[in-house]
């Protein structure tokens, strides 16, 4: 594939494309479904990049409760922190259909490579983003009452006052730590109560000023 479609290296010249490919290993492969990418406590060296499919990275506690950190349904890069300070992962990423993934191996010599600012740039930003979605799961859990980590987990991911859930309900369940039970309970409450509609996977919020004063 065109290596300049991975969005950190989007804006090289073609001589620092040239470089990077001569340099790097880079391999696609298609993991299938319930296949692990990298489990938690291996060793990190590669940076992913998925192209098709559907990559759920979670964490297992010591009692087997499964947390989801992310869902990923989107071209998307992952595993960059790790792979930069060849660290263990505190996750693992499985596939969660078939999917189509591109490894960079041994990401971190790219950083002995004299590239383009405009890839160190591209990789603060992508930090920059990764770091505030996890700023806000953080709050979103860091809630009392699981009525107020439904209401910032509705906030965050609305689009004029529709939530379309990509995950399935026991995944969203563990996204919010909590059990699937406890959320179908609290959501058909918040029904009852005029405050949003269910319909399968979507969610719509019906008042948001209700919603609002959940998230103080």
């Amino acid at each position: 594939m065109d290596i300049k479609s991975i969005p950190i290296f989007k804006n090289l010249t073609d001589k620092d494309i040239r470089i990077l490919e001569k340099t790097l290993q880079i391999e696609e492969k298609i993991y299938k479904k319930n296949s692990y990418i990298f489990m938690q406590n291996d060793k990190a060296k590669n940076l992913y990049y998925l192209l098709e499919g559907d990559i759920i990275v979670s964490k297992v506690d010591f009692n087997g409760k499964r947390s989801i950190v992310q869902n990923f349904k989107d071209k998307v890069l992952f595993g960059e922190i790790y792979a930069y300070l060849n660290e263990t992962y505190d996750f693992s990423a499985m596939a969660n259909e078939d999917s189509k993934v591109l490894a960079i191996k041994d990401f971190k010599k790219i950083f002995s490579i004299d590239l383009d600012r405009s890839f160190l740039l591209s990789f603060i930003d992508l930090i920059a983003k990764k770091c505030l979605l996890l700023s806000r799961k953080n709050q979103i859990n860091t809630q009392f009452t699981l009525r107020q980590k439904i209401a910032n987990y509705l906030i965050y991911n609305e689009e004029k006052n529709v939530v379309n859930l990509e995950m399935t309900r026991e995944e969203l369940a563990d996204f919010l730590a909590t059990t699937r039970p406890s959320l179908s309970r609290e959501l058909s409450k918040m029904k009852s109560e005029g405050i949003i509609d269910v319909k399968g996977k979507i969610i719509k919020i019906l008042d948001k000023d209700t919603i609002y004063d959940l998230t103080y």
